[in-house]
């Protein structure tokens, strides 16, 4: 069983700012966010934990490993966020496509240098795929980003209708449970 945390909130989630691949911290309420995670979590034996390099990642992560000790994270760049290219420090609302949907302005998308879904979802794939064959049958905790956790929900459900990733949100701290019968 795979369980996806997504990390506590940023101020640029507060914000709506696009982080992208940035190396942006918790804030306070992100560190509480964090804390209340690991607590859910606390009583689930872990055989492995995953983990975006990213530091708001990493905190949420050693909030979680506090109740884990037997556990090391593996710092994973395939779990980094989408990188957002000249969208990186700016409103969200400053671009006027659904970044979401496959192929909604591949255009606009390479001159902003902005990593395709795709892209996202090769990476991400190519993670699960070398996770899912070397733990079979172990309690996994991944600890990544909203953009990691779309992505890993397609993966292991088929994409979203319409190939639009927006329909699937994972909140600040939230945590989901991705399972996939290997053939």
């Amino acid at each position: 069983m795979i369980y996806f945390v997504r990390h506590g909130q940023t101020d640029y989630n507060l914000n709506k700012i696009f982080a992208g691949q940035q190396d942006i911290p918790l804030n306070n309420n992100g560190i509480e966010q964090a804390k209340q995670t690991a607590l859910a979590l606390k009583n689930i034996k872990f055989d492995v934990c995953f983990c975006s390099p990213l530091i708001r990642a990493k905190q949420t992560c050693y909030e979680i490993l506090k109740y884990h000790d037997n556990l090391s994270p593996i710092f994973d760049d395939r779990l980094k966020e989408r990188c957002y290219g000249k969208l990186e420090n700016q409103p969200v609302n400053s671009i006027k496509f659904n970044r979401w949907k496959v192929g909604a302005d591949d255009e606009q998308t390479k001159n902003l240098n902005i990593e395709t879904i795709m892209q996202v979802y090769n990476r991400v794939s190519d993670f699960f795929d070398e996770v899912l064959k070397k733990y079979e049958d172990k309690n996994i905790l991944v600890i990544a980003h909203s953009g990691i956790g779309r992505i890993g929900t397609a993966y292991f459900n088929g994409f979203p209708p319409e190939k639009d990733f927006s329909s699937i949100k994972i909140p600040n701290a939230g945590v989901v449970i991705l399972n996939k019968i290997l053939n």
